[in-house]
This record gives C-alpha cells, sequence and structure tokens, in this order.
C-alpha cells in the first residue's frame, strides 16, 4: 500500500501537476500506467539482488540473505522482459521465502503476487485521479490554490449546508463550532481552493469519531459535498473562522 501510495503520489507531482493533466481519467490511466513501470522495475532490480544472492545467516524459521545489487545488470534486465518474465517463472518454480519452514511458491505465490499487483497498481491510478479532477483554472493556467482549514463542528444537516452554500446563506456557516478537538470528537473538514481567477470552490468531508476493538479512536470519512462554487463572501467568512 504504501508503494502504491509512493508511486502515486510522485506522479501526481511530476506528471499530473507539471503537465497539468485536467482529465481525470487520462489522469487514472498515467497512474495505472506509472505503477505496471514502477513495479516492472521493482522486479528486475528484486531479481537481480536473488541473482547475486550470497551467504545466508539464521535458522529454517527466520533469516537474511546478503546480496549486493549490480547497477549494469539492473539496466540490462529492464531492457530484456522476456528474461525478467523467464526469472519471475522460474523464482515463483522454487520461491525465495517461506512461512515457518515452508516456502512459499506455485499458485500460491501467484496469488500473493496478483494481489501485490492489484494494490499497487489500484492506489497510484486512485490518487492521480482524484489529483486530476481538482480545480483549475484556465484563465491563470495555473491550478487552484489548495487551503485545509483548521477543523469545524459535525454536520448534522447536510442537505442545508449544500443549500446554503448554493444560494449565498452564511448564516450556518458562521454558526459552525471551532471548539473541537479534531484528535477526538467528531468534526468536519473544509478545503477552500482559491484562484487568482476570482472563483472559489469548497470540498466538506464529515469526520465521525468512534472506537476500534482496542479502544483506539478512529474516524469515518463522509463526503458532505465536492467542489462546489463558493461567492467570495463565504470564501471570506471561511477563511476569517
Amino acid at each position: 500500500m504504501g508503494f502504491g501510495f509512493l508511486v502515486g503520489f510522485v506522479i501526481a507531482v511530476f506528471v499530473i501537476k507539471k503537465g497539468k493533466v485536467r482529465n481525470p481519467l487520462l489522469g487514472l490511466f498515467i497512474g495505472l500506467l506509472g505503477a505496471f513501470l514502477a513495479l516492472y522495475i521493482h522486479w528486475a532490480i528484486w531479481i537481480d539482488l536473488v541473482i547475486n544472492a550470497g551467504k545466508s545467516y539464521g535458522s529454517n524459521r527466520i533469516g537474511v540473505t546478503v546480496s549486493n545489487i549490480q547497477f549494469l545488470q539492473v539496466f540490462s534486465l529492464i531492457f530484456q522482459p522476456d528474461v525478467v518474465f523467464k526469472y519471475i517463472i522460474q523464482v515463483n518454480e522454487y520461491g525465495t521465502w517461506g512461512i515457518r519452514g515452508a516456502t512459499v511458491s506455485g499458485a500460491f505465490l501467484w496469488l500473493i503476487w496478483a494481489i501485490e499487483l492489484v494494490i499497487v497498481v489500484a492506489i497510484s491510478g486512485f490518487v492521480t485521479y482524484l489529483d486530476a479532477k481538482k480545480p483549475f483554472s484556465e484563465s491563470t493556467n495555473s491550478w487552484y490554490d489548495e487551503i485545509i482549514l483548521p477543523a469545524f463542528g459535525f454536520i448534522e444537516n447536510k442537505q442545508q449546508i449544500i443549500a446554503d452554500i448554493l444560494t449565498g446563506n452564511s448564516d450556518n456557516l458562521e454558526l459552525l463550532s471551532k471548539d473541537v478537538d479534531s484528535k477526538k470528537d467528531s468534526h468536519s473538514i473544509f478545503t477552500l481552493y482559491k484562484s487568482k481567477s476570482g472563483t472559489s470552490y469548497l470540498s466538506i468531508e464529515n469526520k465521525t469519531s468512534k472506537l476500534d476493538n482496542k479502544d483506539n479512536i478512529t474516524f469515518d470519512t463522509d463526503q458532505v459535498v465536492e467542489y462546489i462554487a463558493v461567492n467570495a463572501q463565504l470564501s471570506k467568512i471561511l477563511l476569517d473562522k
């Protein structure tokens, strides 16, 4: 999951943002493609480490094998996908790690790799898809500034808040409490998107506090509204609060 998020984050920063990709489906495609490429390079590096594996230390329950990466060999593998897939099949046949002394190989190892592939690719694509959806100003040719405001009180009547924003009514926004502990209490998160073009957009999430089975506080997230246009008055009120 961490690898998938990291790949998606890097692609979002250097491809989606720098390339000003505003089409969410194109952002998704780039994220998926980038994840496949990252996984392929990761396989080339890992296979190189397996090829150059040296002495092993430890017991039949837990241990470590010393290996050194050969960079020229890695580059050679990257440009020889047929060789990479040949090694992948061999690794799957024999396995390189185990659980409680039993080597993991064959169909079970294929299943683990398939799950790994789906997780990495899905998270990477999701991250880039969300970034490509964010507001972009065509008049200034730049992304909107993203401002995450301090936590407000939990929104009980979501439809009323949405109606107020659409009509420019600030009364209920003025009543939102700021006296909330975002680490313990249920609360709402307002993300304001501002641009020199004048128009602002707002996304709101409700965070519902709950205790898990270890009595730790966690939060369920509910999207109240996403990228709704707000007028200058409401934008100023939120920033002032």
